[in-house]
């Protein structure tokens, strides 16, 4: 961006720009962009927007400009293409305003990858878990979660705290991506800290639910306790039922559980399976079911590993509703 673009648009507000640039996309991309944006925010961008009457042509193209490379710089940061991404801020901006740029991109980047960890953990465990936590550090643990999830943690909580936490999030700002991840890494090792002295009042089995839902993370975690205590970990192991307890179990009982899961997750969930394990399933479908499940999996080509392990917690969640409901027998004594 040339110094005159700059010039243009010093002292406008971001928000400022924003109205701008949908007032250039017009109503029909504008409307696009607002549905996936916050309530207060649209509303925020919306009165700044009435108070628009006209837009000079150099003012539209700096606006424009300035967008277009912040979307492609963070475009390329995303996919792995730092280095194009700086060579082209370098060229654009300079190197001091495009080292300000690439760092404050990766922070964002940083900040919001920080809680991914907690995205296994169900909104009544994660409430309990963060509920003796400032009402300062809560609002910003929920920032950073999908809204429906956060809306179900938030209604988990006390009514006092409740308040104060919506308070905080109601009137919450910028917070540094730094203190961000100061807060998630804080958070994380309390969190294993909190597994390990769980299981030493007897909550052996609340210990694997968790570990259940938190996926991949949870074989680390397992590790990591079974460097300290082998028992220990043993009978959390003993206690989790993974996608391997599954396919082990009766050709009855995985006919229940295909009857109650969508063909297309089933075959997903099956995508690197062994030949021995697709016998399985298919074993416990009626030949209709299996000519359509292999229609569904012929159909699939490259899936990703988060794709597959989404499809078979979808199975496992039905697994263990059957277990809990005792549709299915399963002696956890075994």
């Amino acid at each position: 961006m040339d110094d005159s673009a700059k010039e243009l648009l010093k002292g406008m507000s971001m928000l400022d720009k924003v109205a701008h640039f949908c007032v250039l996309i017009g109503e029909e991309s504008t409307v696009k962009i607002f549905q996936h944006l916050p309530k207060q925010m649209v509303e925020d961008i919306s009165t700044h927007i009435t108070m628009i009457n006209s837009i000079d042509k150099e003012t539209s193209l700096a606006i424009l400009e300035e967008f277009h490379l912040f979307t492609r710089s963070k475009a390329f940061i995303s996919s792995g293409g730092y280095d194009y991404a700086k060579d082209i801020l370098y060229k654009s901006l300079g190197k001091n305003e495009a080292d300000e740029v690439l760092a404050k991109l990766s922070r964002m980047k940083l900040a919001a990858q920080s809680f991914a960890y907690l995205d296994g953990i169900n909104p009544k465990q994660l409430s309990d878990f963060i509920k003796d936590e400032s009402p300062q550090t809560i609002a910003v643990i929920l920032s950073h979660l999908e809204p429906p999830k956060a809306a179900e943690v938030l209604q988990q909580l006390e009514e006092d705290i409740k308040v104060k936490v919506t308070m905080q999030m109601a009137t919450i700002k910028d917070v540094s991506p730094d203190v961000v991840r100061t807060i998630s890494l804080v958070l994380e090792k309390k969190l294993e800290s909190l597994l390990s002295s769980i299981v030493d009042v007897g909550g052996v089995k609340v210990v694997a639910d968790m570990l259940n839902r938190l996926g991949p993370k949870a074989q680390d975690i397992l590790k990591n306790i079974n460097g300290v205590d082998t028992t220990l970990a043993t009978k959390i192991k003993e206690n989790m039922f993974v996608f391997e307890d599954l396919l082990n179990l009766e050709s009855e009982y995985i006919m229940k559980i295909l009857q109650n899961v969508d063909t297309a997750d089933v075959a997903v969930a099956m995508k690197n399976a062994t030949d021995e394990d697709m016998t399985k399933i298919t074993g416990a479908m009626s030949q209709r079911a299996s000519e359509r499940f292999k229609e569904e999996f012929e159909m699939l080509t490259k899936v990703k590993i988060k794709d597959i392990e989404a499809a078979q917690r979808k199975m496992l969640d039905v697994a263990q509703k059957m277990i809990e409901e005792g549709v299915i027998d399963r002696d956890m004594d075994e």
